[in-house]
Formats: structure tokens, sequence, C-alpha cells
């Protein structure tokens, strides 16, 4: 059984998808899931746009920057979900 996808657990998986270490089922585990938590939704549909789809199409610096930075809020809770 699989443990439940947490704040924490989303923003590691964020990392590991920044710089390449992701596999698809876990793409399809953290990114294609829904969340009832809005920081963790937010951070869901972010983390998407910016890897563009399932396979990494090249993660410049500024991605790469932005992935993380997305990581630190969803774990600080300072994701703001504000439209």
């Amino acid at each position: 059984m699989e443990r439940p996808v947490t704040r924490t657990l989303l923003a590691t998986f964020i990392e590991y998808a920044a710089v390449g270490k992701m596999k698809p089922l876990e793409w399809d585990r953290f990114i294609v899931a829904h969340y009832l938590d809005p920081q963790m939704e937010a951070a869901r549909r972010e983390c998407g746009r910016i890897l563009g789809g399932s396979e990494l199409r090249g993660v410049t610096d500024e991605k790469l920057d932005a992935l993380r930075s997305l990581a630190d809020k969803l774990r600080s809770g300072n994701l703001g979900t504000e439209r």
C-alpha cells in the first residue's frame, strides 16, 4: 500500500522531477492525480506547466529555480493559491 501524498512528499517529487529523477508511474501518481488541498493542487498544476508534460523537455536553470522555489513554498505553506 502506498503512503498518502502529503505536501512534503509532493515537494520531494517536484525536486526529483526537476533534476530528471522521475519515473513515468511517479508522474501519474503525483501530477495526474488531483488534491483537495488547495496548495497541493496549485503546486501540481504549476509543476505540470513548468515541465510541459510527462517527458522532461530540457529543464533550464530558470525552470529548475522555479521548481525548487515551488517545492520550498509548498513545504512552508507559503504557496499563494489566489488567482
